[in-house]
């Protein structure tokens, strides 16, 4: 092959994992294979200059790369702020304020409300030594290589000269550089970015901040987390900012009735559009330091500030067609095709329909003028008919898979028509889609393009085909090289020696999720011991309801899928064991179930922590319950637990227990 030529697709790939990984978020290849590849194209570069263009991934300016983000402490609460979507909502949040305040003369702000993502900055004797996520509010991840190559964000202040100053604000892009970001997608032949929200939370999450840099990122501070700049109010800090050199929303107002920040709220609707960024509505916040201390938090949100968004865009359209979906298990989904309108700043031609039963519930037609909703970034969804014409078209269940024309088969407690062809191509892509998968198998490379073309030339019939894949098999692949083609072969052996749980969760069995695989993994060892196992067997696990249980002991039972685990073996698929070291664990043999809001830990971390010495985490409570965490707004499970006399703690019991260790 020609040395530019495996640039060129050096290049190509690279940029194909960057927007799969970063604004996706959806890799398919490690950080080491993503590593070996840049600086394969760095070692080509340096080798032959002549063929070095400004577009190159290693020409892009920026910081150094960071390899994986520290966890970082913020200095005080990163907390979100609740929502009101209607004028009635907001007088309510009012009059609650006033009361507490025990006045109605005090002054509120209005800001708008960036549709971007939250960062920290901390400076240090005014130099800025520390940026991170917000995280889950208490911790986020360190990114402060990637945030010093936002150009607006100055890392010396003009004004602050001592002590620490934490300052929080949104990191955003504007309309208008998205659309020149996705112009140079589509000359590199790459697929255009969806929304400016994504761009940035991505960009800012870059394993190398040469890619960050690459992206026109911006930045508006809108509140301080920590440290003492003279400031008795928010606008007061607002003016700080402003004098050292730290940008901040242009759109803000001060009004001490409430009346006319609903007047504002109503006239800025249409204002909002014409904004240079995204925003989905205005926050409100009482001006004063001091009565913003006296009003104080809730769990997770400031008394003192209100998001006051507009509700969901709606759109009036045709449903011009209802197509059907196949996915893994065969469950068949309608699709509405549109005429295409805009909705909340996107070009709308597609919505899901959920299932028949909904259809039926909005009583629509193909040629309905139909009323379509979107809010943010969620998915559009069909809420009404606004009128039927005479030649409208009744939608009609398919009899038959549309894929492959097989029957079609409804059980009586379930919604959806299912496909009962296990041979489907639609599903047989689905399944191989996901056994491959990053959460599954991890498959490195193995991505849905590659996938769609196994299976549409005949490579891939069933998950065991996988590994029967040659070189010969891969390289007519477009995207697909010698490189990639050997990189994928070694990855898919790789995958051969995959923990127990990710492999029973890859093998896609109806209502299986990760949880339930691992907890299946540790409780029969090996995927003989699960395909031998009875029902009553299954059915005494605590985690497994029948539901469960019986779907796992009918998907064994299956002549094809012996034949399939038969095909795994002969092909050297030897899942490893669980893990048995947690059974050391000082908690061994307890179950705990976590509910309500804790205040340091998220549900996950807490239930980590507990398996981490010994224990299980359920998600229900029993007789056999150990004990019972509760936080805040803890409702029905501690009800249960009380019911039944099982242990309650706190979160700080729990944590006193870990780290006693008992004693």
């Amino acid at each position: 092959m020609e040395i530019k030529q495996e640039i060129d697709r050096l290049r190509q790939i690279i940029n194909y994992h960057n927007t799969r990984y970063y604004d996706l978020d959806s890799p398919e290849i490690s950080d080491y294979a993503y590593d070996k590849l840049y600086a394969r194209l760095k070692e080509l570069e340096a080798q032959y200059p002549q063929y070095i263009t400004p577009e190159s991934p290693t020409q892009k300016v920026g910081g150094k790369a960071a390899a994986t983000f520290a966890p970082y402490t913020h200095l005080a609460p990163m907390m979100s702020l609740d929502n009101t979507y209607n004028t009635a909502q907001m007088r309510e949040w009012y009059e609650r304020t006033a009361s507490v305040l025990g006045r109605r003369d005090f002054e509120m702000v209005l800001e708008s409300k960036i549709d971007g993502v939250s960062c920290s900055l901390t400076y240090k004797d005014g130099l800025l030594i520390n940026a991170a996520t917000r995280g889950d509010g208490k911790t986020g991840e360190e990114i402060t290589a990637n945030i010093k190559t936002v150009k607006s964000i100055p890392h010396k202040l003009k004004k602050f000269a001592q002590g620490i100053l934490e300052i929080r604000g949104e990191i955003f892009i504007t309309k208008q550089d998205l659309i020149k970001l996705n112009q140079q997608q589509e000359k590199q032949g790459l697929e255009p970015f969806a929304n400016a929200r994504n761009v940035a939370a991505g960009s800012i999450r870059q394993k190398s901040a040469l890619i960050t840099a690459s992206r026109p990122l911006s930045f508006y501070a809108h509140s301080y987390g920590w440290g003492e700049m003279g400031a008795k109010s928010f606008m007061d800090f607002i003016n700080f900012c402003q004098e050292s050199g730290i940008p901040v929303s242009p759109v803000r107002k001060i009004f001490t009735d409430i009346e006319d920040v609903i007047n504002f709220y109503e006239d800025f609707r249409e204002e909002l559009h014409k904004l240079p960024y995204d925003a989905d509505g205005l926050v409100v916040k009482v001006n004063s330091f001091e009565l913003q201390n006296k009003l104080g938090f809730t769990a997770k949100c400031p008394r003192w500030a209100e998001a006051f968004k507009y509700p969901a865009e709606q759109a009036k359209t045709v449903l011009n067609k209802v197509s059907f979906y196949v996915g893994r298990t065969g469950a068949i989904t309608p699709v509405a095709e549109l005429a295409p309108v805009k909705v909340a700043g996107a070009v709308i031609s597609s919505a899901t329909l959920h299932n028949f039963d909904e259809i039926a519930r909005l009583g629509l037609k193909e040629g309905d003028s139909v009323l379509i909703e979107r809010a943010g970034e969620v998915i559009p969804k069909v809420i009404g008919v606004v009128s039927s014409p005479e030649n409208a078209k009744q939608i009609i269940p398919p009899s038959l898979c549309p894929i492959c024309g097989s029957k079609i088969f409804k059980e009586d407690d379930e919604v959806a028509l299912r496909c009962l062809n296990p041979n489907c191509p639609a599903q047989i892509k689905a399944r191989v889609q996901h056994f491959a998968s990053r959460e599954a198998m991890d498959i490195e490379g193995f991505g849905d393009v590659a996938v769609e073309q196994l299976v549409n030339y005949g490579a891939i019939k069933k998950l065991s085909d996988i590994y029967n894949l040659s070189f010969f098999d891969l390289i007519p692949l477009s995207s697909f090289g010698e490189k990639k083609s050997d990189n994928v072969l070694k990855a898919i052996e790789n995958s051969k020696k995959r923990p127990l749980g990710r492999f029973i969760y890859a093998l896609g069995i109806r209502h299986i999720g990760q949880k339930s695989a691992d907890i299946l993994a540790e409780r029969f060892g090996t995927i003989e011991n699960l395909a031998a196992a009875k029902l009553e067997d299954l059915q005494t696990i605590q985690e497994i309801g029948p539901v469960m249980a019986q779907s796992i002991f009918d998907f064994f039972a299956g002549e094809e899928v012996k034949k399939e685990m038969e095909n795994f073996d002969r092909l050297g698929v030897h899942p490893l064991p669980a893990e048995k070291s947690d059974k050391e664990g000082f908690l061994q043999g307890k179950t705990f179930v976590f509910t309500g809001e804790l205040k340091t830990l998220s549900r996950k971390q807490a239930e980590d922590l507990a398996k981490a010495n010994g224990a299980k985490a359920a998600g229900s409570v029993s007789s056999k319950t150990y004990a019972v965490v509760a936080g805040e707004a803890a409702g029905s499970k501690l009800a249960k637990a009380q019911s039944l006399g099982i242990k309650i703690m706190t979160e700080e019991e729990f944590l006193a227990l870990i780290k006693n260790k008992g004693e």
